[in-house]
């Protein structure tokens, strides 16, 4: 029974990563956020990345076949709480307009609550592309339940959902930059509201009520 017990211990830590194994790998996803940051997936060398996190090549390849599945990693959690967060949101809004509202104003967020994430994906294509193009988002189909309601007013859904992520995107990435008002986030919201088919009007009036709730 005790040597049973024992080689199921010594298989059980042998399958845990030890202390230094996981030192590593942090300093690599502490590195790569940093240098994703300032250049983006694309332009960024793994020479870099281990520059910056103070490790060697070979240990890289050890956690990460790629600079990509860095990147991926390191955006993982991001993607997962904003696809939480908006479906939440359209699970428990009734107005599918303030719904997409709210959600706008949720993405525009990253720029104050984790601007390191928001200058990787804003600086890599390939990241932005992967949102832009993402089936996994909700926001076609809440789209296509204003339109089957006479909320909205439109023939493509998947073309609007393109306009709207990647139009978000140019506005985080001006509001990164520093040019952007105060009320660029409001604005945005409006002219997504508009583009379905709301009056200005409307749009003025829901977006305020969605910044009320999103606040």
């Amino acid at each position: 029974m005790n040597r049973a017990a024992d080689k199921v211990r010594a298989n059980s830590a042998r399958q845990q990563p030890d202390a230094r194994w996981s030192r590593t790998r942090q300093r690599l996803l502490d590195g790569g956020r940093k240098v994703f940051a300032e250049r983006g997936v694309e332009s960024t060398s793994v020479l870099d990345i281990v520059r910056e996190a103070g490790v060697s090549q070979p240990s890289f390849y050890n956690h990460f076949d790629s600079k990509e599945t860095l990147a991926k990693e390191i955006t993982t959690d991001y993607f997962r709480r904003d696809k939480q967060a908006k479906q939440a949101v359209f699970d428990s809004v009734n107005d599918p307009a303030e719904a997409i509202a709210i959600n706008v104003g949720h993405t525009l967020a990253i720029v104050n609550d984790d601007p390191v994430i928001a200058w990787t994906i804003v600086r890599s294509e390939s990241l932005r592309q992967l949102v832009i193009s993402s089936d996994k988002d909700p926001l076609p189909r809440m789209i296509e339940i204003g339109v089957a309601q006479q909320r909205f007013a439109i023939c493509n859904t998947r073309i609007v959902a393109l306009a709207i992520r990647g139009g978000a995107f140019a506005v985080m990435q001006d509001m990164l930059n520093g040019n952007a008002t105060s009320c660029a986030g409001a604005d945005y919201q409006e002219l997504v509201l508009r583009m379905l088919g709301l009056t200005a009007e409307e749009s003025t009036a829901v977006v305020h009520k969605a910044n009320l709730q999103f606040e």
